[in-house]
């Protein structure tokens, strides 16, 4: 099925690279991307955020403090 996504451009140009530097397809990066992230919500029970990495009793860990939001997120989003 053919579809049309609007994406931010910064974005879109992530994933042409992310494409580029892997040998493979834009279209291959975006499925390959949307099915993990199905596969994701359908079993949310396995799934756990790893609070522990980017807050501690004071707030922010030493670690997470230095990182971008999209970079904590990302790790903490892990299974």
């Amino acid at each position: 099925m053919k579809t049309t996504i609007e994406l931010p451009d910064d974005l879109a140009a992530q994933a042409r690279r992310c494409a580029a530097e892997s040998g493979t397809t834009l279209r291959s990066v975006i499925e390959e991307a949307l099915r993990r992230e199905l596969a994701r919500r359908q079993n949310p029970a396995d799934w756990q955020p790893r609070h522990d990495f980017a807050f501690g009793t004071g707030g922010l860990t030493s670690t997470a403090a230095s990182m971008s939001w999209a970079e904590i997120r990302e790790i903490a989003m892990e299974r």
